[in-house]
């Protein structure tokens, strides 16, 4: 099924900048100093991503960090320890050990090759703000400051908590949590890195969808994402619709339908990348 894009096309490379710094320090280094330092400094590099993902697997808690930090930790054990020659790796010389860790990393790559075939790897804010967008009909008023009640739902703050660890392990926002209150924010690909690895993180100046613990509903669409639809859609009538998207979102989790969450998110069909 088509689903026309409300949102303005997504041409930003932020999620290729990791291979592409890689890939040119790897070829720096061969050029200075020869395959021998240069898959050493390329280990050293997948090394700290490892560690990188080790972190947002600890903040989001979700299968596809773990195992991409694992697989990026076996890639670098690899080369730190595989036989190098004048040309590049010396298969020849390969020990039983290199062998073994060769093995693990093309099962944990074609592991990830699945989790990105179904769309596991990807932060699906982009499919909320189209599906928020669809259920506007308006182009009359603009962009306002202000949060936006949308309602009551009825919950207790278990279910809450239990609903927020949903949405952070299946990478649809990621919550915040405050005293008497978690704020979600809907997390597109490409803009996950400064929320997962800076502490402290302001997140009030950014779009969120607020759940207090007595059940009330508050929604904020930033300038910036209100700005990435093509059209100037009615602020109220989108804040109302995002908020009723969550709030169907968090019935649909209660009654333990959670994978119709993830199937209306999926069904856009969005770019994996986008």
């Amino acid at each position: 099924m088509y689903y026309r894009r409300n949102l303005k096309a997504n041409n930003s490379i932020a999620g290729l900048m990791p291979a592409i710094v890689s890939l040119g320090l790897f070829i720096i280094a061969n050029i200075f100093w020869g395959f021998h330092v240069g898959f050493k400094v390329l280990a050293l590099i997948i090394l700290i991503y490892a560690l990188f993902q080790f972190r947002a697997y600890h903040r989001v808690r979700s299968l596809t960090y773990l195992i991409s930090s694992i697989y990026l930790l076996t890639f670098a054990l690899f080369l730190f320890f595989a036989p190098i020659s004048d040309v590049g790796l010396d298969k020849i010389n390969f020990t039983p050990f290199n062998k073994f860790l060769a093995f693990c990393m093309f099962a944990l790559l074609i592991w990830l090759v699945y989790l990105s075939i179904t769309r596991k790897v990807k932060w699906k804010g982009r499919e909320v703000y189209e599906l928020a967008a669809m259920a506007v009909k308006e182009t009359s008023n603009g962009f306002t400051e202000r949060p936006y009640p949308t309602g009551k739902l009825n919950y207790s703050k278990h279910d809450l908590l239990e609903f927020a660890s949903f949405l952070r392990s299946n990478q649809i926002a990621l919550p915040f949590y405050e005293e008497n209150e978690i704020a979600f924010v809907p997390i597109k690909m490409g803009q996950e890195f400064r929320f997962l690895y800076t502490n402290d993180y302001n997140y009030k100046d950014k779009s969120w969808i607020l759940f207090d613990y007595m059940g009330n509903v508050t929604v904020h669409i930033s300038k910036k994402d209100y700005l990435e639809y093509k059209e100037n859609l009615s602020f109220d009538q989108l804040c109302e619709s995002m908020g009723n998207l969550f709030k169907d979102f968090f019935e649909l989790f209660l009654k333990g339908e959670e994978l119709r969450i993830i199937d209306r998110l999926d069904s856009l069909k969005i770019n994996i990348f986008s």
